[in-house]
């Protein structure tokens, strides 16, 4: 194989690995123990020393249900901070947004470093850094090439999974070799008809990989997962049953998954239309550089749709996973310019929940119905929808053709995490050389020995709301729980501007909490208990601070008593 033919670094491996000072890290800075924002850190260390840094993937993730109004998730990165000139590139696994979807987000965080992909990857990952207006770009590989990332070298294997393009990476370094398993499955009937490079995976098998990190999702699930090919049967049947529009869904980068769709519209005499500037971009992307084909006339604007009779059209519509400002969501609530759900139509979801997107998929769903679809998605009809993520089957066929001396699931939940283990048991694999790190765990090899945990990185949810980057924490989130709960409770404290005395009693205004008009007694002795804490009536006030705090517990510990719920309590002064 070519890529183990690099003789000038591999002079450079053999010099350094005679010292026996060096060290290789790992640093799961997102990705361990639960399914997405993954990004992975490897660290060169020369007697102890920080050398370099290559980083893999840079991933988004979903908020959980107590993060109130939250957006997106991405992974902290301020462990690298200080080290930004040890970086020497970031390499991209694939195109979903959960190892792609960060990079908007943290580029300037890292500096201008370089960065690689497979040529769909890239496409798609600059899509995201244009619209940001980044100087940042990732520079497309083939999956014939070898490319130097500081003292890594890294090779691309080529995997079947949902995206096209998608890469396992082979990391050769001054301790060994590492093979990056992310998300894949063993496809032998892909639609895009590449299958998995099984003859690399093995050759870098018969390297002695030190350490496979590898996809565990699928872990649970016993045989090998399906072939796409199944899709296209299903949504062929639930096409030919459809007497009105025909909406589908997938996530905007299964692209495959979408050309199959289309072939099977044009099959049907519709024409096509897109909604969605995720599906819009990518697909333009997609035929741009040659991985999806079709006639252009089948394709109409989307303000033309409503020219065409229902049974003519074919909508392929951005929103699978329930976002709230998806154009499936606005066209379940009638916020859409151009279309509007009406009886006869279908709408297939042909894309599972991500963990955690459950509670927003199940209400879309729900909204559908009441507008009168009918919906398919993989809860009540099988094969709609097959996983990119390898099964039992898939697993075990790639763990016994790297055959790695440790291996390191990753990319699922930590029952994924487990079940993984038993399987690697199954084949022979020791307890104590299957890793199971947690996010922030420094896992740190020597190529001699188990390894170690070095450190522990303080990690924490970066959260994206709005266009505030991490500027949301605990403490906002705590007070946004509250409220959604509890209610909010505002104490309005006049206080005349040149004396700063108190010049009335306090207003209370409740939001969420009580009605006011209902509850003359208990707003009233709150008005007496606000007053007390201001301790003089109208007396000056000089430590509003302490004032404030005075107000937040004594009103919270009354309203607790009386009514058994504790809201939010915001005392504000006005001016007079």
């Amino acid at each position: 194989m070519k890529f183990w033919k690099k003789q000038k670094h591999k002079q450079v491996f053999e010099g350094a690995s005679h010292t026996g000072k060096d060290s290789i890290r790992i640093i799961p800075l997102g990705g361990a123990g639960n399914v997405t924002k993954n990004m992975y850190v490897y660290e060169y260390r020369y007697d102890g020393m920080l050398r370099d840094i290559m980083i893999v993937d840079c991933g988004i993730g979903f908020p959980e249900p107590e993060m109130y109004g939250v957006d997106l998730v991405i992974p902290d990165v301020r462990y690298l901070a200080n080290k930004r000139d040890k970086i020497r590139g970031l390499v991209f696994t694939h195109g979903h947004d959960d190892h792609i979807g960060g990079i908007p987000y943290i580029y300037d965080r890292l500096g201008n470093i370089p960065m690689w992909g497979t040529k769909l990857t890239a496409a798609f990952a600059n899509i995201k850094l244009r619209e940001i207006k980044s100087r940042g770009t990732v520079t497309p590989v083939e999956f014939s090439e070898t490319i130097k990332v500081g003292p890594f070298l890294v090779s691309f294997a080529r995997v079947t999974h949902s995206v096209p393009d998608a890469a396992n990476l082979i990391i050769q370094t001054p301790i060994g070799v590492f093979y990056h398993g992310s998300d894949f499955k063993f496809d032998f009937t892909p639609l895009d008809g590449k299958l998995s490079d099984l003859g690399k995976i093995t050759e870098a098998g018969r390297h002695s990989v030190l350490c496979m990190l590898t996809d565990c999702l699928g872990s649970e699930r016993p045989g090998f997962t399906p072939s796409e090919q199944i899709v296209g049967v299903t949504l062929e049947k639930e096409l030919s049953q459809c007497s009105g529009k025909f909406l589908f869904t997938t996530q905007s980068s299964n692209i495959s998954r979408i050309q199959l769709a289309i072939e099977i519209a044009l099959k049907h005499g519709r024409k096509i239309a897109f909604f969605g500037r995720s599906i819009d971009k990518n697909t333009e992307e997609a035929v741009k550089l040659g991985y999806m084909r079709f006639p252009r006339e089948a394709i109409i604007l989307d303000r033309d749709v409503r020219r065409l009779p229902p049974t003519k059209q074919f909508l392929i519509v951005a929103g699978s996973q329930g976002q709230p400002e998806s154009a499936l969501s606005r066209i379940a609530n009638d916020g859409h310019k151009f279309v509007r759900i009406e009886e006869g139509d279908t709408v297939v979801f042909s894309a599972d929940p991500i963990p955690g997107n459950e509670h927003n998929v199940g209400n879309l769903i729900e909204q559908l119905y009441r507008k009168g679809a009918r919906v398919s998605y993989s809860d009540i009809m099988e094969d709609l929808h097959v996983s990119g993520h390898g099964s039992q089957g898939d697993q075990m066929l790639m763990l016994s053709a790297v055959g790695p001396k440790f291996v390191m699931p990753m990319g699922g939940t930590y029952r994924h995490m487990m079940q993984y283990r038993r399987l690697a048991m199954e084949l022979g694999y020791e307890k104590q050389d299957i890793l199971i790190p947690e996010e922030g765990e420094v896992l740190e090899f020597t190529g001699q020995g188990r390894p170690r945990i070095a450190e522990t990185v303080a990690l924490e949810n970066v959260m994206i709301d709005g266009l505030g980057i991490g500027d949301v924490g605990n403490v906002v989130l705590r007070d946004r729980q509250t409220i959604a709960t509890e209610g909010i409770v505002v104490v309005v404290v006049p206080v005349e501007q040149s004396t700063g005395r108190v010049t009335a009693e306090p207003e209370i205004i409740s939001r969420g909490f009580i009605y006011m008009k209902e509850s003359g007694g208990l707003l009233k002795e709150g008005k007496r208990i606000v007053s007390q804490s201001l301790r003089l009536k109208k007396g000056r006030i000089i430590d509003w601070q302490f004032m404030r705090k005075q107000v937040e517990e004594n009103l919270g510990r009354f309203l607790l008593t009386e009514t058994g719920r504790s809201p939010l309590i915001v005392p504000v002064i006005v001016e007079v």
